[in-house]
């Protein structure tokens, strides 16, 4: 008889139904090992690692639900964020699973003696593991490193883009993801460039040969600092004229920057900028030199004492080949031919260059707008400038040795007049904190300033007006004597 022949009737495959139950059963209630007074069996195992995995995903969902959209509408930072979603999805879902294995009746009280029983093996064969769990509650909750944050350690930098209980991700500039354990982080000197804000200087070292005039250096580091977009001038640039070494004057340009981790494209930005002013100006970067000196060079030439002074030339150098670019005059010369900085020191005109830059203008373009902010004082190294107020039939003209701009600065309010070049024009822009130094470094400009402001009746009847609307002066004070009050003024705001 074959067995395909046999009725297989419905409780006939209950009844196999069953058995397979019973056997599955028996297999998972078998008792494995023994912890206490409690058996552990496979099938409780089972239902622990379930829980497990459960209350991993909602932690894990918890966690970006918390971060991308809880907290995110709050308005809270990328790295507090992230911060407060990990902790809070970490112990929710512990307290989750705590509540799962209560509901499943795994006996608690089994689980810390089992916890206990392993806890020498913890002790040994888990420390490191350990040890970054407690340096990521650590990260987590001091913040000293948050998620956002652009770090440099071991000579690489890169973004922190996750930090978990046991490991950080960052995210390297070349787009690739190191994953460093949490105790690296906690233990070692890390750099963050972002800790409170992205704001940070950025310094250039630059080594220039002993042939270079030192003044002249700094102003090609300066005017190539505001050549440069991606400088911010809240604070203006600064250079720092470092050492003097047995083949280079060392100097360093400090700039300040709103993303200082863009500091690298900005870094390489400037010193194009730099290798070519400097070229352009007859400058060259310091090398390593051995200069050797012979007694009798028509012994080295084979040269006859008729012929030496044709031969004599090869001792000498080569001419330095600027380029196609005509060599500018420097800002040193040029405010030196002002009447009111010709009797200047050397050590004043360089105090000077170091406070400003040169910037130039073609015939019809615009200094500065009404209604700008009143952000820099211009003094006219060559060409002119004009502008014109409501009425005039003919705009102000302002030449080679005056300046221009001090008002709105002084005041601090909007720009009153249009200013654009009547010719090709050089002017000498300083910014406000330079435009103090100026003033608290040289009384007797501070006095020619004044006089001159004092001058400009049109322009000060205008900001009179301005300011009588803005509420910011006394008429009967400003009309008693002008020159006084705008002493009284520049006074008080730079606090000379």
């Amino acid at each position: 008889m074959h067995l395909l022949s046999v009725p297989f009737t419905d409780s006939a495959l209950y009844s196999l139904v069953v058995r397979f139950s019973e056997s599955i059963n028996n297999v998972l209630d078998y008792p494995l090992l023994r912890i206490g007074n409690s058996l552990v069996s496979l099938g409780a195992i089972a239902q622990f690692m379930l829980v497990l995995l459960i209350a991993l995903v909602i932690s894990l969902s918890l966690k970006q639900v918390l971060s991308n959209y809880v907290l995110g509408s709050i308005g809270l930072k990328q790295g507090t964020r992230e911060a407060i979603a990990t902790v809070t999805s970490y112990s929710l879902g512990t307290l989750f699973c705590i509540a799962l294995l209560q509901a499943i009746g795994i006996n608690l009280a089994s689980l810390a003696v089992l916890a206990g029983s392993l806890g020498i093996g913890i002790g040994f064969g888990l420390q490191e593991i350990t040890r970054n769990f407690i340096s990521g509650i650590t990260l987590l909750i001091e913040q000293k490193l948050k998620v956002g944050d652009f770090i440099e350690w071991d000579g690489m930098s890169g973004y922190i883009v996750d930090i978990s209980l046991r490991s950080t991700v960052v995210r390297t500039i070349t787009q690739r993801h190191i994953v460093l354990p949490n105790s690296h982080l906690v233990g070692n000197q890390i750099v963050n460039w972002t800790y409170q804000n992205p704001y940070g200087w950025v310094s250039i070292p630059i080594s220039v040969a002993h042939e270079s005039d030192p003044v002249q250096v700094i102003e090609v580091l300066m005017d190539s600092a505001y050549l440069e977009e991606s400088v911010s001038y809240e604070y203006p640039p600064e250079v720092y004229f470092t050492g003097i070494t047995h083949n280079s004057y060392d100097f360093h340009l400090w700039v300040w920057m709103k993303q200082i981790d863009k500091k690298y494209i900005t870094e390489s930005s400037l010193r194009f900028i730099i290798e070519q002013n400097l070229r352009q100006h007859g400058l060259k970067l310091a090398s390593p030199r051995l200069d050797v000196w012979q007694r009798n060079p028509n012994v080295v030439i084979k040269s006859s004492p008729e012929s030496y002074d044709e031969h004599a030339v090869l001792q000498q150098p080569a001419n330095v080949i600027i380029g196609q670019f005509t060599k500018p005059v420097p800002v040193r010369t040029l405010l030196k031919q002002l009447s009111y900085f010709e009797s200047c020191s050397e050590i004043e005109l360089r105090k000077l260059v170091e406070i400003g830059h040169r910037r130039h203008l073609q015939v019809g373009e615009i200094l500065y707008e009404e209604g700008g902010p009143g952000d820099a004082f211009y003094i006219i190294l060559s060409g002119s400038v004009g502008y014109a107020i409501g009425g005039q039939s003919s705009p102000t003209v302002l030449e080679a040795g005056q300046y221009i701009g001090e008002f709105s600065l002084m005041l601090n309010v909007p720009r009153t007049v249009t200013v654009k070049a009547l010719e090709e024009t050089t002017v000498f822009s300083i910014s406000p904190q330079g435009f103090k130094k100026l003033l608290n470094d040289q009384p007797r400009i501070y006095d020619l300033i004044v006089k001159e402001m004092g001058k400009h009746r049109a322009e000060l009847s205008m900001q009179q007006r301005r300011l009588q609307e803005l509420g910011l002066i006394n008429p009967a004070e400003y009309d008693i004597n002008p020159v006084a009050w705008i002493r009284k003024n520049l006074e008080k705001l730079f606090s000379l």
